[in-house]
């Protein structure tokens, strides 16, 4: 799905791309896209749960289910694991920033 949007958005370079997404077949694709990948951890499949549900864990256990959806995200090769959306504009900063310096996915 990413290379096709690459090709009907005509862009040629991957790596001015970012896939964001939310399952590890997301952090997949777009990383065999050749383009930066951001999970997102708590607000996503790899969590699990409704923000409701979320509200009602305990703390101890809300950890240990965060921490297991960071791990896989980034065990599946994300470049970036965030917590939500709202967290991605600063990592957009921090991926032009290693852009500038010549650095790629």
């Amino acid at each position: 799905m990413c290379n096709l949007n690459l090709v009907l958005l005509d862009v040629a370079k991957p790596h001015l791309s970012v896939k964001v997404g939310d399952t590890l077949p997301d952090v997949k694709e777009g990383l065999d896209a050749g383009m930066w990948t951001i999970g997102l951890a708590m607000t996503g499949n790899e969590m699990g749960l409704t923000e409701e549900e979320i509200k009602k864990l305990n703390p101890n256990d809300f950890q240990k289910k965060l921490e297991t959806a960071r791990n896989r995200m980034h065990e599946a090769g994300a470049h970036f694991v965030v917590n939500s959306i709202t967290e991605v504009p600063k990592v957009l900063d921090v991926i032009n920033q290693r852009l500038m310096q010549g650095l790629r996915p």
